[in-house]
């Protein structure tokens, strides 16, 4: 099979596999070069992947997307980062990972505010409007 892995800014990852398990929302699931097509939302975790010599490697990848179509496995995520042990990345995903999740969250709450204001805003208008304003 035929393994890659793409985020935002390009490709992260391309290698020939033999075997890869994954975490997706609806569990863990391991491919293999037989494997029926298959294609799922992913959680954030560790990706582990058998290179065709048989060496056990890892990639750390954020929330995305997985498909298996033929020989290809497609991972689409916002994050990856690969390594050489299980602790390096899990500390990845546990650090880096998660604190971009709390920033995402603190922007959509700012921009929740901002549009809140914009709404006020228009209401203020649409009474200036009745009262025979401007």
């Amino acid at each position: 099979m035929k393994l890659t892995v793409f985020t935002p800014l390009g490709t992260a990852l391309k290698s020939k596999i033999n075997k890869i398990t994954l975490e997706t929302l609806s569990g863990y699931h391991t491919l293999l070069p037989k494997h029926i097509d298959f294609a799922a939302a992913m959680r954030a975790n560790v990706v582990v992947y058998t290179t065709e010599d048989g060496a056990e490697k890892y990639v750390a990848c954020h929330h995305g997307i997985v498909v298996k179509k033929g020989e290809y496995v497609t991972i689409t995520v916002q994050d990856a980062v690969t390594g050489d042990t299980l602790d390096e990345l899990s500390e990845v995903i546990s650090r880096d990972f998660k604190q971009n999740d709390e920033k995402r969250k603190e922007l959509n709450s700012a921009m929740a505010r901002l549009e809140l204001g914009i709404m006020r805003g228009f209401g203020r208008l649409n009474k200036g409007d009745n009262d025979g304003g401007i």
